[in-house]
């Protein structure tokens, strides 16, 4: 199947009455897929735009589908890995097959609470940029 056909893709709306399918959804909202096979990552409003539906249909279709953004870290699947397959891939390359191959993976994944508390406890020092040197201060470090 090439990414020029569409392959497992269905039309939006072709899915038992729902305007996205749960499979065009992964690819579009978490794997940067448009309905032709196409890397085009993008957010929410370009979702609903390319599906000619409201932010909020698609909200409430990833919602329903189990495909919000919480829902898919509360699996033990590499979202990650999956976007990095797609965005990485040459020219040529089956992107909705690759991208079917995640879609399997995802439903296959077993719910796996994230523990929230202990996420990102990676000794960091706190010498990032992103908490702005405020561990450091806290130490009485000067930098």
């Amino acid at each position: 199947m090439s990414s020029g056909d569409n392959g497992p893709f269905k039309p939006f709306g072709a899915d038992d009455g729902h305007p996205l399918s749960p499979f065009m959804l992964f690819c579009a909202y978490h794997l940067g897929l448009d309905t032709q096979g196409r890397k085009r990552f993008g957010n929410v409003h370009d979702v609903a735009r390319g599906a000619g539906v409201a932010v909020a249909d698609v909200e409430d279709a990833l919602e329903t589908a189990g495909l919000s953004a919480a829902a898919v870290l509360d699996r033990d699947f590499d979202l990650a890995g999956a976007q990095l397959d797609i965005q990485a891939s040459p020219p040529g390359v089956d992107l909705v097959g690759i991208a079917l191959m995640h879609w399997e993976l995802f439903c296959a994944a077993p719910i796996k609470k994230r523990d929230w508390a202990s996420d990102g406890d990676d000794g960091d020092d706190g010498d990032s940029v992103g908490d702005g040197g405020r561990r450091r201060r806290e130490r009485g470090e000067k930098f």
